[in-house]
């Protein structure tokens, strides 16, 4: 099975002259934890996930463990400030420039493998070779592709 017969075709997606809190928006509505950042032209300039957001907004001192206690931290006063900051910001200063990119005959054991080796992202964007986005594929899909048809599964 190729990449292209399970990726999922209608996608949501943002573009390099949104903001952050455009692209926070649409997230939310539509529980969504990535979005594809886009190019004027459909090219793939990144992506910008929940975790990427929360990135931004807790403190570094917190994240590299530079304090003994966290409990003696600000508390959500400064994520909320930060998080504030953020949705102001364009999108492509949040955005991960180095998303996983595959090809749409590329094999399901093969997206897998790029997963798990690419480690930031349960995604991957399928791309033509101009790295027009044609569709995603998330760790998801790839399970779900794995359950065999009805008519194996009793035997038949």
């Amino acid at each position: 099975m190729q990449a292209q017969q399970i990726m999922t075709r209608k996608f949501l997606a943002t573009t390099e002259t949104e903001t952050m809190g455009m692209a926070l928006e649409r997230m939310h509505e539509h529980r969504l934890h990535m979005l594809p950042v886009l190019a004027e032209d459909g090219t793939v300039l990144g992506v910008v996930t929940m975790f990427s957001i929360l990135m931004r907004i807790v403190p570094n001192y917190i994240v590299t463990g530079d304090l003994e206690s966290v409990s003696y931290a600000p508390d959500l006063g400064l994520m909320r400030r930060h998080y504030g900051e953020l949705i102001e910001a364009p999108i492509t200063s949040v955005t991960d420039p180095e998303p996983l990119l595959v090809k749409p005959d590329e094999s399901l054991l093969s997206v897998a493998a790029a997963l798990l080796a690419h480690g930031r992202h349960e995604h991957a964007l399928v791309v033509d070779e101009q790295h027009v986005l044609l569709g995603v594929i998330s760790a998801g899909d790839i399970l779900a592709n794995l359950n065999p048809p009805p008519a194996e599964a009793a035997g038949a």
